[in-house]
């Protein structure tokens, strides 16, 4: 009878380590509906064997509903991808890439964005922009409305919302409630608009301009802002923001 007491004495606390080593191991893991209603699966196929590393972003399961833990705490990791797929994005209207990725010994797995993936020898992946640069913020805001006047208050709010990490379920503040949020921790306002905007190409004017007419303001409507305070930024394709890719951006519209 002792041995039978000490033989589930062991068991239980095996129970017990075991749970602890799930809890833990899942402690990093964040479910979102919002984040995998947000997206559309386009395709998703095989591909073959390439090792990389990442030190930005972070890992999901396929549909980005689960983040597995941000990719800085396995950034001595060297991942080696199997298969590949295709999410649009329904709030940006553009498509976005996901390499799948396991660990050598196949204890770690999931999905990263490919603009986080460096190759072995150093370079990355290659991405949607072809350019390199974006344009400064402030010659943005003033050549889309002349009229107006630049808030470089309005470009911190803009850069701090491109930031704000993928747990904090960013599809969930681009919202009009959301973004006076993010805008009432900068600058008090009475009214205020926002244009959540995706160009191809960062870099140039021109690019930005038809994202701008896509969303509804066009020349002529962006002219009417007379005497607003305006601010905002595009992601460059060097930049890499969780959440945000290349050529998406933000631009704050406001009157005091």
């Amino acid at each position: 009878m002792k041995k039978v007491i000490q033989i589930m004495t062991i068991i239980g606390v095996g129970i017990g380590l075991s749970s602890v080593v799930s809890m833990t191991a899942s402690a990093s893991s964040q479910y979102s509906a919002s984040r995998a209603s947000s997206v559309r699966l386009v395709w998703r196929k095989t591909m073959k064997r390439h090792a990389y590393t990442a030190t930005t972003g972070s890992r999901f399961s396929k549909h980005l509903s689960i983040r597995y833990g941000n990719n800085k705490t396995t950034a001595k990791v060297t991942w080696y991808t199997d298969a590949h797929e295709m999410l649009y994005k329904k709030y940006a209207g553009h498509n976005a890439i996901y390499y799948h990725v396991k660990s050598a010994d196949g204890s770690l797995q999931g999905w990263i964005w490919r603009g986080y993936l460096k190759a072995r020898n150093g370079k990355t992946t290659k991405t949607q922009v072809t350019d390199d640069v974006t344009v400064d913020s402030k010659t943005m805001i003033r050549t889309m409305f002349p009229k107006s006047t630049y808030n470089s208050k309005l470009t911190d709010a803009a850069n701090s919302f491109e930031t704000i990490d993928d747990s904090a379920d960013v599809n969930e503040l681009r919202s009009q409630e959301g973004m006076s949020q993010v805008i009432s921790r900068y600058v008090s306002f009475k009214r205020m608009k926002y244009i959540d905007f995706y160009s191809k190409n960062p870099a140039s004017m021109k690019s930005i301009d038809q994202a701008l007419i896509a969303q509804g303001y066009d020349a002529a409507t962006r002219k009417n802002f007379k005497g607003w305070s305006v601010g905002g930024s595009v992601t460059g394709l060097d930049d890499a923001l969780e959440g945000i890719d290349p050529g998406e951006g933000i631009i704050y519209l406001i009157q005091q």
